[in-house]
C-alpha cells in the first residue's frame, strides 16, 4: 500500500530511525553515515524535527549536539559539548543526537565509546550522524570502534545509498508532481548517480534556471545552458566552503580544469599561484573528503557528483572565469594539455573573451560553430555571439550575427535571435547583404513576437515604430504588414499587401511578400493567390529554383487546415527541395495518422522547449488538438490548462480554440455555456474577416442544436457553411457543409458524398467525432457506424469518449463489446476524473449517472485496489502505476 503523500527518501529514513527508537529493545547507539552533503544533511534535519517536536517515549529531554561548530579544536573540548554521563545517568530518559561526529579525531573516540557504554546502563541513548569517507586519521580508530560497539549488541548502523537508477523516475515524479521525460531521468542520473537529496536541488536548480519545464503534467528540458550564476552559499557547496579558502578555491579551479586531463594539476597550481605539489596536496584532502575521485593509472580527477562541478563553474565570480578560461585555452593552444571534449575549448573561448587573442578565438569559434552536426546548433550559438564580438570587421561581425540571429531562431530560441538580429538592424544595416534586409527583418519581427514583446509588435503594426533603417518606404510596409499578420490581425493584413501589390516598386519586394501574402488572403477565404503561387512553385521547382521557405509556407498552410493529403502531395511533388517540418506540423501530421501517444508527446516537447510567447495558426491547431484529444480522455482540468497557455500567447486563430472550450462546457451538460462560447468566437472571427476553420465553429452549433432537438436554427447554419466552404475550398469544410446539407434537407446523395469524403481523408480522431455525428443525425446505420467510432476511442485511449459512445450505444440499442473491458476502463475513468480534483457530483454529469452511484463505485474502488485517498489514487493515476493494480 503507498503512502497518501509523496514522502522524500531523506524523511523516510529518518521516520525509520524514530521507528526503532519508539520500539522496545530500542538501540543504545544509532549510526547514520553517508557522503557529507545534501543527503546527509537533509536526513540530519528531519530526524532534528522528528526528535524534537515528537520525542520517543521513554525520552525526557532531547540534546542536540552540533560538533561542525567546534572547527579544529581538540578531541577533548570537542567532548565538552556533549553533556557528561553523571548529568545523563541523573536526568534519565535523555536522547543525545550528535551531528557530524565524523570531525572528531582519533583521540576522541575513545571517550566517545565509553560514553555509548554508560548510556548503556541508563534509559538514554544515542543518535550519530558520520560523514563519509571518513578522516584518514581517525579512520582506523573509528572502525574500531565501532566494531566493539556492534559485537556488544550496542550499535545499529544506518547507511546512505543512492537509488537503484530504475527507481530515479519514480522520485524525480514525486518531487515534480509530474512525469520525468527519458532524457531528464538520464541527465539527472548523470550528474546525480542518484543521490536523492542531490536530486532534489538538482531539480529545483533546474526549474529556478529554466532547464526543466512542467508540461501536462510531463517534465522536459528545455535545451537552455546551465546556471551561470549560483551563491557559494548554496547547499551543494556547503561542505567544500567549509574546508577553507584554499579548499574552495582549489574546487573551483579544479571544476573548470578537469577536463586537461594529467595537465590539470598543474593548471590549478598555476590558477593558485603555488606549486603543482601543494596543488596536488589540495586536491587529494579533496578527494578525501569525498568531493573529487583520483584516477591513478590515467592521473585524472572527477566529481563523486557532476552536479557539484556544474554548481561550482556557476559560483566563479566574473574574473575568476575568465582567468581559468585563459589557463585552458593557453594550455590548449600550446600544446601542453589536450581534451577529450570536442566543445570544451570553444566554451572555454567565449569565456576568456579579449584575455586571449581575439582574432584567433575568433576564428576557433566559427570553425567549432560550422563543425556542429545537425540538430545540435544550439551548441553553437554562444559560439557564434562570442565571435561576433571579437570580432573588429564591421562587415564580418555583421554577417556572423546574421548567422547567430538564423541559427538561434531556427533553434527556437527567439530571444538570442532577437538580440541579433536588432544590433544587425540598429548597428550594421548598411553591411546587410543586398537583397536580405526584409528576410532580416522577418526574423527580427517574428522573434519579437515569440519572446513576448508583443507591444513592440504592435507598434511595428501600427506604423509608429520601424526596423527597416535602410532599404525605403515600401520594405517598410512590408515589415508592418508582415507585423500585422503575427498579431493576426488578418484583415489589416491583407488590406496593406494590396497597398504594396499596386505600388510601382513592388517587384523588388515580391519574393518577401510571397512569404506570407498568399496565406493570408487564403485565412480570409480567397484562395486565389494561394492557388496562383502553389502552380508557381510548381513550375519554378522545375526550372531549378530551391524555394524552400515558400514551399514552407505553403505546407504549413495546408496542415493548419487539416489539409494533409494536399499538403502530403505538394511535398511529394518537390522532393529535391528540402523542407523542414516544424514540430507543430509534425505534431498535426502524427494525430492524422492516428498515432495520438506520439502526438501527444511532440505537443508537450514543442510546448515545454518554445518561447513563451506568439502562438501562430500552425501552433494554434496543435493547442486544438492536444486539448482536445486531453479532453477526450477525461483529462479536463490538464486540457484547461494547455488552452490556458494557448491563450496567454496570444494566438493567431484564438476562435479556433472556442471548439475544446465548447467541448468541455458540453461534457458537463453547459449547452447554454458551449452555444455562446461558440457563437462569440464566430463573432471574433467575423470581426476579422477569418474564414479559416469557420466551419469547425458552425457545425459544432449545428451539434448543439441537434442535442437540444431545434432545429430551427439549423437552415441558416447550412447557409453559412456553403459561404465557407465555397470560399475555403478545402475537403474538411466541403465535408461538413455536405454533412449538414444532408440533415437539412434529408439529401441521401449528399450524405453519401459526406461518407466518401471521411473515407478519402482518412482521419481517425475525425472520423470517430464524424461517425457518431452521422448517427446523431440520422444520416447512418447505428449499427454499423458506433462500433466503428467506438474503436477508434478505443485506439486513442479516450476514456471519456468510450464512456459517452457506450452511453449513445445503449440508446440506439447497439450491444456494447466487452464487459470485462468496459467494467476496466469505468473504473480507469473513474479514477482519472479523481486524478483531475473533480467531486462526485462534477464526476456524475460527466459520466451521465446519478451522485450516489458514483459515491458507490468510488467505495468499491479504494476497496479493490488499496489506495486510501484520492490524493494517493491521483499520485497512482500520475505515475502510472494505477494500471498495474
Amino acid at each position: 500500500m503507498q503512502p497518501d503523500r509523496f514522502v522524500p527518501p531523506s524523511e523516510r529514513i529518518a521516520l525509520e530511525v524514530v521507528e526503532a527508537l519508539r520500539t522496545p529493545g530500542r538501540p543504545v547507539l544509532t549510526v547514520l553515515s553517508g557522503p557529507a552533503g545534501p543527503d546527509l544533511t537533509a536526513v540530519e534535519a528531519c530526524l532534528t524535527r522528528h526528535l524534537t517536536e515528537d520525542p520517543p517515549p521513554g525520552f525526557a529531554q532531547v540534546r542536540v549536539v552540533d560538533l561542525a561548530f567546534a572547527g579544529s579544536a581538540s578531541g577533548a573540548a570537542q567532548l565538552e559539548r556533549i553533556p557528561p554521563s553523571a548529568l545523563l545517568r541523573a536526568a534519565a530518559g535523555t536522547l543525545l543526537l550528535l551531528k557530524d561526529v565524523h570531525l572528531m579525531p582519533a583521540d576522541g573516540i575513545g571517550s566517545l565509546d565509553t560514553l555509548v557504554r554508560q548510556l548503556a546502563t541508563t534509559k538514554s541513548a544515542c543518535v550519530c550522524t558520520v560523514g563519509l569517507p571518513l578522516p584518514a586519521a581517525a579512520r582506523e580508530a573509528f572502525h574500531e570502534s565501532a566494531a566493539r560497539l556492534h559485537r556488544d549488541g550496542l550499535l545499529h548502523h544506518v547507511t546512505l545509498r543512492p537509488l537503484p537508477r530504475a527507481e530515479l523516475p519514480a522520485l524525480a515524479t514525486g518531487l515534480l508532481g509530474a512525469v520525468p521525460e527519458p532524457l531528464l531521468t538520464d541527465r539527472l542520473w548523470q550528474v546525480t548517480r542518484g543521490w536523492p537529496a542531490v536530486v532534489e536541488t538538482a531539480l529545483r536548480l533546474g526549474q529556478a534556471n529554466d532547464l526543466v519545464r512542467v508540461v501536462d503534467r510531463h517534465a522536459y528540458t528545455t535545451g537552455a545552458p546551465p546556471p551561470s550564476r549560483i551563491s557559494g552559499q548554496h547547499e551543494l557547496l556547503t561542505a567544500i566552503r567549509r574546508r577553507g579558502a584554499t579548499a574552495w578555491a582549489a574546487a573551483k579551479a579544479i571544476a573548470v580544469l578537469r577536463l586537461l586531463g594529467p595537465a590539470a594539476t598543474r593548471l590549478v597550481a598555476e590558477a593558485l599561484g603555488t606549486s603543482e605539489a601543494q596543488a596536488r596536496h589540495e586536491l587529494d584532502l579533496l578527494a578525501g573528503a569525498g568531493v573529487l575521485r583520483h584516477s591513478r593509472a590515467r592521473d585524472t580527477w572527477t566529481f563523486r557528483q557532476p552536479v557539484v562541478a556544474i554548481a561550482l563553474t556557476a559560483a566563479l565570480g566574473p574574473y575568476e572565469r575568465r582567468r581559468l578560461a585563459q589557463i585552458a585555452v593557453q594550455a590548449l593552444w600550446s600544446g601542453t594539455a589536450r581534451t577529450a571534449e570536442p566543445a570544451y575549448l570553444p566554451d572555454q573561448l567565449v569565456k576568456a573573451g579579449r584575455l586571449v587573442d581575439p582574432g584567433r578565438a575568433a576564428a576557433e569559434l566559427l570553425a567549432h560553430a560550422r563543425a556542429v552536426p545537425p540538430g545540435g546548433e544550439e551548441q553553437a550559438l554562444p559560439w557564434l555571439r562570442a565571435a561576433a564580438e571579437l570580432t573588429a570587421d564591421p562587415a564580418e561581425r555583421a554577417r556572423i550575427l546574421l548567422l547567430h540571429a538564423r541559427t538561434a531562431f531556427g533553434g527556437g530560441d527567439p530571444v538570442q535571435a532577437l538580440e541579433s538580429a536588432e544590433t544587425v538592424l540598429r548597428s550594421h544595416a548598411a553591411e546587410i547583404p543586398e537583397g536580405e534586409l526584409l528576410d532580416v527583418c522577418f526574423v527580427y519581427l517574428t522573434a519579437l513576437s515569440e519572446a513576448g514583446r508583443r507591444d513592440e509588435l504592435a507598434e511595428i503594426a501600427g506604423g509608429s515604430a520601424s526596423p527597416v533603417t535602410a532599404g525605403g518606404p515600401l520594405e517598410g510596409l512590408v515589415a508592418r504588414a508582415f507585423a500585422l499578420s503575427l498579431l493576426g490581425r488578418w484583415r489589416e493584413t491583407h488590406e496593406l499587401v494590396r497597398r504594396i501589390g499596386a505600388d510601382p516598386c513592388y517587384p523588388k519586394v515580391a519574393g518577401a511578400v510571397r512569404l506570407f501574402g498568399s496565406v493570408v488572403d487564403l485565412w480570409l477565404g480567397d484562395r486565389t493567390a494561394f492557388d496562383h503561387d502553389a502552380a508557381e512553385l510548381g513550375r519554378r521547382i522545375e526550372a531549378g529554383e530551391r524555394p524552400s521557405a515558400e514551399l514552407d509556407a505553403h505546407v504549413g498552410a495546408l496542415v493548419a487546415l487539416s489539409e494533409l493529403r494536399q499538403a502530403d502531395q505538394l511535398l511529394k511533388d518537390a522532393p529535391q527541395v528540402p523542407v523542414r517540418l516544424s514540430t507543430p506540423e509534425r505534431m498535426i501530421l502524427t494525430v492524422g495518422a492516428g498515432r495520438f501517444d506520439d502526438a501527444m508527446e511532440l505537443a508537450r516537447k514543442h510546448i515545454a522547449a518554445s518561447a513563451a510567447g506568439g502562438c501562430d495558426p500552425v501552433e494554434t491547431v496543435l493547442f486544438q488538438l492536444v486539448s482536445t484529444i486531453q479532453l477526450c480522455r477525461g483529462r479536463l482540468s490538464r486540457a484547461r490548462e494547455l488552452l490556458a497557455t494557448a491563450r496567454a500567447r496570444g494566438p493567431a486563430m484564438p476562435h479556433l480554440l472556442a471548439i475544446p472550450e465548447a467541448l468541455y462546457e458540453r461534457a458537463h451538460g453547459e449547452f447554454g455555456r458551449t452555444e455562446s462560447i461558440l457563437r462569440s468566437a464566430v463573432y471574433q472571427a467575423e470581426q476579422n474577416g477569418v474564414v479559416a476553420h469557420a466551419d469547425l465553429l458552425w457545425i459544432a452549433l449545428a451539434d448543439i442544436a441537434v442535442r437540444t432537438q431545434r432545429t430551427e436554427p439549423l437552415p441558416q447554419y447550412l447557409r453559412k457553411l456553403e459561404q465557407v466552404a465555397a470560399r475555403m475550398g478545402t475537403e474538411r469544410a466541403e465535408f461538413n457543409r455536405l454533412t449538414l446539407h444532408a440533415l437539412v434537407h434529408a439529401d441521401n446523395a449528399a450524405a453519401k458524398g459526406a461518407m466518401e469524403l471521411l473515407r478519402l481523408r482518412d482521419q481517425p480522431l475525425e472520423q470517430a467525432v464524424a461517425l457518431e455525428r452521422f448517427v446523431r443525425y440520422g444520416l447512418g446505420e447505428p449499427a454499423a457506424l458506433l462500433p466503428e467510432s467506438y474503436a477508434i476511442f478505443g485506439e486513442m485511449d479516450a476514456l471519456m469518449s468510450r464512456s459517452w459512445s457506450r452511453t449513445l450505444m445503449r440508446q440506439y440499442g447497439v450491444q456494447v463489446p466487452g464487459r470485462q473491458t468496459t467494467l476496466a476502463e469505468n473504473e480507469r475513468l473513474l479514477a482519472v476524473l479523481v486524478a483531475e480534483g473533480l467531486g462526485n457530483k462534477q464526476i456524475a454529469t460527466l459520466l451521465q449517472t446519478g451522485e450516489k452511484s458514483v459515491e458507490g463505485r468510488l467505495t468499491r474502488l479504494f476497496q479493490r485496489t488499496g489506495y486510501r485517498s484520492r490524493v494517493e489514487l491521483a499520485t497512482a493515476i500520475l505515475t502510472g502505476q494505477f494500471s498495474e493494480t
